[in-house]
């Protein structure tokens, strides 16, 4: 018996016959030849399951959903929508939190900004009227050392320097008895005290304020200039030297400098 076979291929043949032609894959793992129709690789055992097979949206070929990318052209494998999700809700919680972080330093920055501000402008005051008061008993004190210091020379009397200036009704026989004579006595060193304790007091203040913020700055300036008077003229007070000519210069020169920035520094007191 001949069967006529004109008209048809092998595949419709095969077709008319109810059978399949027999697809051939590379195993996912192994990348060996195998059959599509195969549940697990003859080659390595591969389990080959169409629950377990993903189709790769590059180039189309089908590899198991436990690879990480396709083995075929190296596509990675698509993220499900789940777990799209879970990432992408971690991602939103990650940027809250840290734009929450970033918001409470900016806070916490503005804050000890404020709280350096006002710590600063409570110092600088604080300075500025100890050296306020400050000058003006250097001031006095150094009045009276230059009216001793004048009258022994000059043997003029006076209320006020007869004291150390004259001895049984007598003036002492040089200036320097006169102003050691000053310099002993208990109600004067006590103020030299309070001077020189305030003048301490001032230098450690003064150092705190070395870096001003911004803001004060300007204050600083005008600050630096008073203090370097309040210096000078407080150690007139502890330390007088030179001569009476020079002292008596430099003790004006000093008051007039101390007068005029103690108008500019009151700009910048409440």
């Amino acid at each position: 018996m001949f069967f006529r076979t004109e008209g048809l291929t092998y595949k419709t043949i095969i077709k008319k016959k109810g059978m399949e032609t027999m697809g051939l894959i590379n195993c996912p793992k192994c990348r060996e030849t195998i059959s599509d129709k195969a549940v697990s690789c003859p080659h390595c055992s591969f389990v080959l399951s169409e629950q377990n097979q993903i189709g790769c949206k590059e180039c189309g070929k089908g590899y198991d959903s436990d690879l990480t990318a396709c083995p075929n052209c190296g596509c990675p494998k698509p993220m499900d929508d789940q777990k799209y999700g879970r990432r992408k809700r971690k991602i939103i919680i990650t940027a809250i939190i840290l734009i929450a972080l970033l918001v409470i330093s900016s806070i916490g920055f503005l804050i000890y900004k404020k709280h350096q501000e006002e710590e600063y402008s409570k110092n600088m005051q604080t300075i500025s009227y100890t050296m306020i008061e400050g000058a003006q008993d250097a001031r006095m004190s150094a009045g009276l050392i230059e009216n001793v210091w004048r009258n022994a020379i000059y043997q003029e009397r006076n209320t006020e320097t007869d004291e150390f200036t004259m001895e049984n009704g007598k003036f002492v026989d040089d200036f320097d008895s006169a102003l050691s004579n000053l310099f002993e006595d208990k109600k004067f060193i006590k103020k030299l005290s309070k001077i020189e304790e305030d003048q301490e007091y001032v230098i450690d203040l003064m150092k705190k304020l070395k870096n001003p913020p911004k803001k004060y700055k300007e204050a600083y300036s005008v600050l630096k200039i008073y203090y370097d008077n309040y210096i000078k003229i407080t150690n007139m007070a502890l330390d007088p030297t030179g001569n009476l000519e020079t002292f008596s210069e430099d003790l004006l020169d000093y008051e007039t400098e101390i007068k005029n920035f103690y108008g500019k520094i009151k700009l910048y007191l409440d």
